[in-house]
């Protein structure tokens, strides 16, 4: 299982290599760590098979046994679950090359992503592979797999009437955000920083002018990861005068727009510690805070262990980097006005409490107060706001950190991402689509901003509205709608198939375990033992 996961990743994620000279941690190491996951997991997925006596294949071999097949599948299926989630998460996680991700395009399917998270697509794929498996088996064996061909089919038909609902289910906005969406098509390592932001600003300008000529006004200009290249928060004098001929905040300012603009910030100067981050500019081009990446991509922005002296060494002498960067230490939720609704009061219904008290004094007259509450609702109208979150990059594939960032308050994530350094389509549509799941797990509007693809808006369903094209230079201005906050249930229970799975595994091999010790022991007896107890039993019966 080692050589397949190996071969599948080196296939899949092949542009891994072009990450800026760094191939032999990019692709390498994370080649080498997926391979080392998928052989440990190829032992515990043979421990089934592996436990079950001569007696037992007999049995289902001659039709004793109805219930070896759906055992294995099910063994199969969880184990492989189990693997898919081990890969896709925590410090070294990377889930490119999952089953989930060939979903995608099975709209229907997909939907169940609001209840299990794509675990459960994961597992049903996994059904239907171990399935085809015992179907091939059966010929030689000369069995039938026709009940659990049954079962799945049912199952299959309900994540279908489920998922049908839902992706056809009417779903109206209650806000809309005008944002412009700005793809400079420029790799920051190679365009150069003062030419990715003239070009942004150019972008930006034709963006707005796609609102103004439909009467509307901007809200929210979002640019790419990892377009300002000086660290935060001293860079903030820099780009008010940066560049020269008009400086990026007086270009702000004259938008008299909010930005969400990639940069890198500062944490520890001495000891090298930077984080990657989506920094906040008011309409006033005023630096006014940022979120910085929590979830760092392995071997790329942050080698395991860095901390230690001896890696940092080596990092620094023979490999010609420091530390790499350092995890955001905080989760960040950004509240932007929405321009057309800024002059809107709150209805007198919100915000108020369930019971109230109207008297009057002693000489009937009203309290002032009192009645200025009911004459205006001074409480803040919340379709005058909009809260969003900025997953950046890899984050958009990682719930641990998406959970957290939706349950703030999220009502629209924000990703911002750079990919421009793969050069390949596949890289482009395979990030995408693993961060479209984000969508429909969480049934919120995904909106991607890229150097150079795939930038998009995705609706709750997993439906793409809007988008630009690949490695090229595009900005569109979209009126993102913004629908309900709610919590779906994998929001609140999370990775809950994922325990039930690893539970019923850990449960079989301890199970296991224990009985061949048992069996160990009982066969370890001494043989005078086992006589003795043999005639006390015909003794008994005298």
């Amino acid at each position: 299982m080692g050589l397949q996961i190996l071969v599948t990743h080196l296939l899949s994620s092949y542009w891994l290599a072009n990450f800026h000279g760094f191939a032999v941690f990019t692709l390498g190491a994370s080649a080498l760590g997926t391979a080392i996951e998928g052989a440990l997991m190829g032992i515990i997925m043979h421990a089934y098979p592996a436990s079950l006596t001569e007696t037992q294949k007999m049995a289902e071999c001659s039709g004793l046994n109805k219930t070896g097949a759906t055992k294995r599948m099910l063994w199969f299926s969880a184990v492989w679950t189990l693997y898919e989630y081990i890969k896709s998460t925590g410090a070294l996680g990377y889930p490119w090359g999952t089953l989930f991700m060939s979903s995608y395009a099975l709209k229907p399917v997909i939907q169940i992503a609001d209840l299990t998270g794509v675990w459960g697509i994961t597992l049903l794929f996994a059904l239907s592979s171990s399935l085809a498996a015992e179907a091939v088996t059966s010929i030689t064996e000369h069995r039938t797999v026709r009940t659990e061909a049954k079962s799945l089919a049912l199952v299959f038909a309900a994540v279908f009437a489920y998922g049908t609902v839902q992706y056809f289910m009417p779903r109206i906005p209650e806000k809309k955000l005008n944002t412009v969406i700005v793809q400079q098509n420029i790799d920051p390592w190679e365009g150069g920083e003062q030419k990715s932001i003239e070009i942004s600003k150019k972008l930006t300008l034709e963006g707005i002018k796609s609102f103004s000529d439909r009467g509307l006004e901007t809200d929210l200009v979002l640019w790419s990861e990892g377009v300002l290249s000086k660290t935060f928060p001293g860079a903030r004098f820099r780009y008010e005068t940066f560049p020269q001929d008009e400086s990026l905040s007086d270009f702000i300012k004259k938008t008299d727009t909010p930005f969400i603009i990639g940069g890198t910030t500062t944490f520890d100067r001495d000891k090298h510690k930077y984080a990657n981050s989506a920094i906040l500019f008011d309409s006033d081009g005023k630096y006014s805070g940022y979120y910085s990446k929590i979830q760092l991509v392995p071997f790329a922005e942050k080698i395991p262990y860095s901390d230690n002296p001896l890696m940092e060494k080596f990092m620094k002498d023979v490999v010609g980097m420091y530390s790499g960067l350092t995890s955001g230490f905080q989760y960040v939720l950004f509240k932007v006005p929405i321009k057309e609704n800024k002059n809107t009061p709150a209805p007198f219904s919100y915000a108020r409490p369930e019971e109230s008290l109207i008297e009057l004094d002693k000489n009937g007259r009203s309290d002032p107060k009192k009645t200025k509450e009911y004459t205006v609702n001074e409480a803040e109208n919340p379709k005058n706001f909009i809260s969003f979150t900025t997953p950046i990059c890899f984050e958009d594939s990682f719930p641990s950190v998406s959970s957290r960032l939706h349950n703030m308050g999220s009502e629209v994530f924000m990703n911002i991402t750079n990919d421009s350094w793969s050069k390949t389509d596949s890289a482009e549509y395979q990030h995408f689509i693993i961060a479209s799941f984000l969508s429909v797990e969480y049934r919120t509007t995904l909106v991607r901003c890229t150097n150079s693809g795939y930038s998009a808006v995705v609706a709750p369903n997993g439906k793409i509205i809007a988008d630009l094209p690949l490695f090229e230079e595009a900005s569109v201005g979209f009126s993102v709608p913004i629908y309900k906050y709610t919590k779906t249930l994998y929001s609140v229970a999370g990775d809950w198939l994922v325990y039930i799975a690893a539970a019923a595994v850990l449960l079989y091999l301890a199970w296991s375990a224990a009985k061949n010790v048992f069996e160990q022991k009982k066969l370890s007896l001494p043989h005078f033992v086992q006589i003795t107890v043999t005639i006390g039993k015909k003794d008994s019966k005298k």
